[in-house]
């Protein structure tokens, strides 16, 4: 990626990343099961829609209930599957990434700029596997963020952004990730 794209990419995150200041902003001075602006704000920008009442009930209650606690992507990708009775790769990678800004999201950008293949939704064994997939997923942040590219994307934001200092490392490259779509 030369840096007329990381330029381009980092311009239309924009609005992306004034919503994520926003949501980091208020996500330690909240109670996220309750406030339902900071919910608003959460789905909107992660495009968490048509979930059940249920869904969200339970989501935000126990992200609000493991603050402090340092949650994994395994943790919350079971829990979520056992309580809802559902397969959650994204939206537990966003729960962590809110609690640790140094963790990865899983999407489909990120995916295809990864080059990770996700587990098939059929596959029995998908929770372990999309375990093992998130590994790689942190692996491959790990390296690109050694890489020269990463350098130079972490270098561009910084000077493109004036809040860059509250934005992690990881998080800088995947607002760059979000805007290759191509």
């Amino acid at each position: 990626m030369d840096r007329d794209k990381i330029i381009s990419a980092i311009k239309k995150a924009g609005k992306g990343i004034d919503q994520y200041l926003e949501i980091m902003d208020s996500f330690h001075s909240t109670d996220v099961s309750t406030d339902r602006e900071f919910q608003r704000k959460f789905n909107s920008f992660y495009r968490i829609r048509q979930r059940t009442a249920t869904w969200y009930k339970t989501y935000y209650s126990f992200m609000q209930g493991q603050k402090g606690n340092a949650p994994n992507f395994s943790t919350v990708l079971r829990y979520l599957h056992s309580e809802l009775g559902r397969y959650e790769p994204s939206f537990s990678s966003k729960f962590v990434a809110t609690h640790n800004p140094d963790l990865p999201i899983w999407d489909a950008f990120v995916l295809k700029n990864t080059g990770i293949k996700p587990p098939y939704y059929s596959d029995q064994k998908k929770l372990f596997k999309a375990e093992e997939q998130y590994k790689k997923i942190q692996s491959w942040y790990e390296r690109h963020l050694m890489s020269d590219v990463g350098s130079l994307v972490v270098e561009i934001f910084n000077d493109i952004v004036p809040e860059h200092n509250r934005i992690s490392k990881l998080k800088k490259i995947d607002f760059v990730l979000w805007q290759t779509r191509a």
